[in-house]
């Protein structure tokens, strides 16, 4: 299961998503991070400090995500991979499509 949670801070909206976001919940974060776009978020910044698993179908949004920010000139951040999630980005290279960051502070 997975939790999202959000605020803003200036101009930059903080998602903090915590639990699993395997295939069944791939779907409702989609729906979640697309209307955030849809309302004008250019920044943001991912909370992934209570993640615990990622499948490919969740690596699928992040790349969407990335993709619709980019169109727009705007931006997404990670931060705070635990070091099973940090994997799934360093093996599928996805380590390298993102800004990674330590910490949420780092990553504002």
């Amino acid at each position: 299961m997975l939790d999202i949670t959000n605020e803003n801070r200036g101009e930059v909206l903080i998602a903090h998503l915590s639990g699993r976001i395997d295939a069944a919940a791939s779907r409702a974060f989609e729906e979640q991070a697309l209307a955030w776009l849809e309302a004008g978020t250019r920044s943001l910044v991912m909370d992934l400090a209570s993640i615990s698993y990622i499948s490919s179908a969740g690596l699928r949004v992040f790349l969407l995500i990335a993709k619709k920010l980019k169109e727009v000139d705007g931006s997404v951040k990670l931060c705070a991979l635990s070091p099973a999630v940090n994997d799934v980005f360093e093996i599928s290279g996805f380590s390298r499509l993102f800004s990674i960051y330590p910490s949420l502070d780092q990553a504002l």
